[in-house]
């Protein structure tokens, strides 16, 4: 396992190579890392990670997360069955998710968790327009997205001092785990100010739809 660990295939990076592209477009000598999307899981615990709010407690019981009501509706029996953790407990790696057959949590769903009702020895990624939908819109993303700006707010210097510029650079740094452009900075105050002036957002929401934006992008769903 560690040869393989260590190896140069298992180390590299998608980026791309013309010359090599040109003799070997399918990547069948494996000379670039294929990318590829999180899976259900990563996503989920990706966001608690960028948000701020990830337990990294292990082992115990399963936990709940929480589930929106028009969800639990399609049960016969509303929310039996399904239990009720603290926001804490939520915030655990996917891997401690109480998986129930006839209910899923929707974000472990709409990103290909592994079917419950057959055996799945592979599971199948798709692109499906639910899953933007959901990223955009969800109760958990835009709890996650609250939750990550006041982290932002908090570590560019407080709800009181921290200057949008700061907010935005920081807030960049931790989604993308990387150092923002100019440019990029720019269209992230452009955003904000647009959702302050037009719009008439407060502040304090337009950092929360800008946090949501940024975890959105596909640099933070995919791995490269």
């Amino acid at each position: 396992q560690k040869t393989i660990l260590m190896s140069a295939a298992y180390q590299a990076a998608s980026t791309p190579n013309e010359e090599a592209y040109a003799q070997d477009s399918r990547n069948e000598s494996f000379w670039r890392f294929d990318m590829r999307r999180l899976s259900a899981e990563e996503l989920r615990d990706s966001v608690h990670v960028v948000s701020g709010a990830f337990n990294p407690k292990m082992f115990g019981p399963g936990i709940y997360p929480a589930i929106p009501k028009e969800v639990l509706a399609t049960q016969s029996k509303p929310g039996k069955g399904w239990g009720n953790s603290s926001p804490e407990e939520q915030a655990r790696r996917s891997v401690y998710v109480h998986v129930k057959r006839s209910l899923i949590t929707p974000i472990l769903a709409d990103f290909d968790l592994a079917d419950t009702d057959t055996t799945c020895p592979v599971r199948f990624v798709t692109t499906q327009p639910t899953q933007a939908l959901g990223m955009m819109n969800s109760e958990f993303m835009q709890q996650q997205s609250k939750v990550f700006a006041e982290r932002i707010a908090a570590e560019a210097g407080g709800p009181d001092v921290a200057d949008t510029k700061s907010c935005v650079r920081r807030a960049i740094e931790v989604a993308l785990v990387r150092e923002p452009t100019d440019d990029e900075v720019q269209h992230g105050l452009a955003l904000i100010n647009e959702l302050e002036t037009t719009e008439g957002i407060s502040p304090g929401r337009s950092l929360e739809l800008y946090c949501l934006f940024l975890l959105n992008l596909n640099e933070f769903a995919y791995l490269d």
